[in-house]
């Protein structure tokens, strides 16, 4: 039986990188971290030989994120502005408050942004932007009212 989602995991090119977007600029804790991780049991779970990773797992709102980087395999690089509509996940949400005062300080810290926030459907603001890896994430807001 199923009892929770536990987290989300991605691939990444730079760990410290993405470790330092995910606490630093978006505000999720680093729960842990494990550097170049080389074990049997785990090629068994990835289904990868000859594996080099490191990965943390980062909280936050009841939710978490799990970054890997692989040594071995490399593995190929997230293709830079991949649509959307492109089958397999398409993105990853967080629900926030001031959704305008976010999205200007976080184009202040360089984060790549499709558009400013829209009116998507009546109370709802959205705006998708871009991890450093080039993976769409999406700011969303509802109304109070």
């Amino acid at each position: 039986m199923i009892t929770a989602l536990h987290h989300t995991a991605l691939s990444v090119n730079d760990l410290e990188r993405s470790i330092r977007f995910y606490r630093d600029i978006l505000g999720m804790t680093l729960e842990w971290r494990i550097d170049h991780r080389k074990s049997e049991a785990l090629e068994k779970v990835v289904g990868l030989r000859n594996v080099d990773v490191s990965y943390a797992m980062l909280s936050g709102w009841g939710g978490r994120i799990e970054l890997f980087q692989y040594y071995s395999p490399e593995g190929e690089p997230y293709p830079p502005d991949k649509p959307v509509s492109d089958k397999g996940i398409t993105h990853i949400a967080f629900q926030v408050e001031d959704i305008g005062g976010l999205h200007e300080k976080m184009v202040g810290h360089g984060v790549r942004f499709n558009s400013p926030p829209q009116v998507v459907r009546e109370g709802v603001k959205a705006a998708y932007f871009h991890d450093p890896d080039g993976v769409t994430l999406e700011l969303i807001q509802y109304s109070q009212d």
